[in-house]
């Protein structure tokens, strides 16, 4: 009995030792969201048609996305044919898009939420939805950071001109960029043709604008220029270690809530405030150089946290015109 006992205890030792060991896996990480999400894009979807006038209002074909087009020269106001009526650079804290046909103003999308959405939503972006809203009025104004040229003492708009081009040239997870070249405009009694290069990285609310002259020579006297909205009387002018800048802020978003606006030049140039009916202006001198300048806004509700001018002020100390 003792020997069937031993040898069954045997067996099952040497069972125990005939089992290969399992090695414990090590445990892979999972990439967190902000390491896999983009963080800025760009956005020019267009209705896959020719542009009609006469059906300007009519959504009747699918919206494709676009990394260039030339502008049919009667672009309306208020059309559908493109959405949000134009490009749109978009970050985790803001949005921005330019009107792609005459008007060729910035304006400002409040963002409720760090999520890249612009590329999903859809012409109801006036009320203020889960993700945020449009929240300037820009008028006639130069509304957010819009380029132009001081003239005259007349505020010139990239309005008048032979031939627009509008190309995404830079959509990566760091920065978005839009190009757009103007040929054939007309400034004062000069026909000159410029690039304007657009672009906004991730992580900040502040925009960068590069104007330069591509062909032929803007008229004497003519200066660069560009401002905010005068939705308010009053503003501040201010000065960092790289950068003037020129801000307002207080109640002037689309639905009567804080928001803060402002433009940036480098201190080293030549350039001053002039008075203006609509616009808070800042004029520049045209040297052979391109014009560099930011512009930027923060929204009360938004996901700066900016809540106040000292804070708005404080982002903007930080900038640098690049």
């Amino acid at each position: 009995m003792r020997f069937i006992i031993y040898f069954f205890f045997c067996l099952f030792l040497f069972s125990q030792c005939d089992t290969p060991a399992v090695e414990e896996e090590t445990p892979q990480e999972t990439p967190t969201a902000t390491e896999t999400q983009d963080r800025v894009q760009a956005v020019l979807h267009i209705q896959d048609k020719p542009y009609n006038n006469e059906e300007k209002s009519i959504i009747d074909a699918d919206y494709t996305p676009r990394k260039e087009i030339v502008v049919p020269n009667n672009l309306d106001p208020q059309n559908k044919w493109v959405m949000f009526e134009g490009p749109v650079l978009e970050n985790d804290q803001i949005a921005y898009r330019f009107y792609m046909d005459s008007r060729h103003r910035y304006d400002i999308y409040g963002k409720l939420t760090p999520d890249l959405v612009m590329d999903t939503v859809g012409w109801d972006y006036h009320d203020i939805m889960d993700w945020g809203s449009d929240i300037l009025k820009v008028g006639n104004s130069l509304g957010m950071g819009s380029p132009a040229v001081y003239l005259d003492e007349s505020v010139i708009t990239f309005s008048d001109y032979q031939k627009q081009t509008v190309s995404v040239t830079k959509d990566d997870e760091e920065t978005a960029c839009v190009t757009t070249l103007f040929e054939g405009l007309k400034i004062g009694s000069e026909i000159v043709s410029i690039e304007e290069e657009w672009c906004l990285s991730a992580g900040s609310p502040m925009s960068n604008v590069t104007l330069k002259v591509v062909k032929g020579t803007l008229p004497e006297g003519a200066r660069w220029a560009t401002g905010v909205v005068k939705h308010l009387p009053d503003y501040t002018m201010g000065m960092s270690d790289a950068s003037a800048y020129l801000y307002t802020w207080g109640k002037q978003s689309y639905h009567e809530e804080m928001m803060g606006m402002a433009v940036l030049v480098d201190k080293d140039i030549n350039y001053e405030y002039v008075e203006n009916a609509e616009t808070h202006l800042m004029v520049a001198e045209v040297t052979n150089e391109p014009f560099v300048y930011q512009f930027g806004a923060a929204w009360e509700r938004d996901v700066t946290g900016i809540k106040n001018a000292a804070d708005f002020e404080q982002l903007l100390k930080s900038a640098s015109v690049q």
